[in-house]
């Protein structure tokens, strides 16, 4: 059973904002409800990544650990898996994960399953790099016999330097189609890029609900907006990070295979790279964003009719509802110089 609530939408919930080591500050009692599984046996561990913290400089991973005991300290955990962070090139995407994992051949009566999120993003120094989130579990003894593990624990990109790796153009803007069919989920919309001012806007409608999101990355201001509840939530600063495939550009994808058939039908030949279970193509020509996709299973998003910017300043002018936001959420490393720069500007009040 996770310890804490969890809130699906939107993105930076309060509820998983829970840094403090091991279990983000929650304990557990003899009487908290937990979970039996079967020890020494396979699971799909699901858990969400409710907002990317990608760092270029130094890419994070998330990783799942075990301990035995009703509060273990943080030296008791063994990690059962690690996997490298991926760039999503939106920082206020909610990624959902399904990693297979083999518990110990422990049985135990107060153990713990835990999840971390290990950003490495020193913008994120506010109590801390990492998230935690802990479930209370039992394993009792497995009544099958035990087959070796064919998870591989270490998924950590090689640096590769392939001639393939490339960057988009510095001002473009796209159209895409997100799908999930597993859960019937479907959104599309357009995404500006704009590296020479740093901003990025993205407008998307999924079940009839329109949504836009401003990204400046010099001022630090990021806004999500709902149009039909005529609601915006003000962000804090986040790390610029240019749209790269490839460890060339401090991406944590490897280089999979050149001048392949794209898998959209939009675009003709791809180059592609792999983190774990994402998939990311890129066209031949221009390196203009394909296709990301999940290996696990048929999500996916598809990008088509790129075009060159440069764009008129209004397309980054944020509606005049979020101008009037002042509780900023989430602001990561508050005391940084880009914060006091806003604060000596404008006033807002941290949450």
């Amino acid at each position: 059973m996770q310890r804490g609530n969890f809130s699906l939408n939107p993105p930076g919930s309060h509820d998983c904002y829970r840094k403090l080591a091991p279990c983000g500050g929650f304990n557990s009692s003899t009487s908290k409800q937990r979970t039996t599984l079967e020890a020494g046996t396979e699971y799909t561990v699901m858990f969400q990544q409710h907002l990317n913290h990608y760092y270029p400089p130094n890419p994070g991973q998330l990783d799942i650990s075990f301990a035995v005991g009703l509060d273990p300290d943080e030296s008791d955990f063994q990690t059962l898996i690690s996997f490298n962070d991926y760039n999503p090139m939106n920082h206020n995407t909610q990624t959902n994960f399904s990693i297979p994992i083999r518990l110990p051949n422990q049985p135990c009566d107060h153990c713990v399953l835990r999840v971390r999120y290990l950003t490495k993003n020193p913008d994120e120094e506010d109590h801390g790099m990492t998230f935690h989130q802990c479930s209370d579990i039992r394993l009792t003894a497995s009544s099958t016999n035990i087959i070796p593990s064919v998870v591989d624990n270490n998924q950590r990109a090689k640096l590769q330097n392939d001639p393939h790796d490339c960057c988009t153009p510095p001002s473009f803007q796209t159209l895409f189609i997100h799908r999930i069919p597993d859960i019937d989920y479907s959104s599309s919309g357009v995404i500006y890029y704009d590296k020479p001012s740093q901003q990025m806007r993205i407008s998307m409608q999924t079940a009839g609900v329109l949504y836009n999101m401003w990204m400046n990355f010099t001022s630090g201001i990021q806004y999500y907006e709902n149009v039909n509840e005529k609601t915006c939530i003000l962000f804090g600063l986040d790390w610029w990070n240019d749209w790269c495939y490839g460890n060339t550009f401090n991406q944590s994808e490897n280089f999979l295979a050149g001048n392949v058939s794209c898998s959209s039908s939009v675009y003709g030949i791809c180059n592609q790279w792999q983190n774990g279970d994402f998939l990311f193509e890129s066209t031949l020509f221009g390196c203009y964003p394909a296709v990301l996709s999940r290996l696990s299973s048929s999500e996916r998003t598809d990008y088509f009719d790129a075009k060159n910017g440069p764009f008129p300043s209004e397309v980054f002018e944020p509606d005049s509802l979020c101008l009037k936001q002042t509780i900023v959420r989430h602001a990561h490393h508050p005391l940084a110089t880009l914060s006091k720069r806003l604060l000596s500007k404008r006033n807002f009040f941290f949450e």
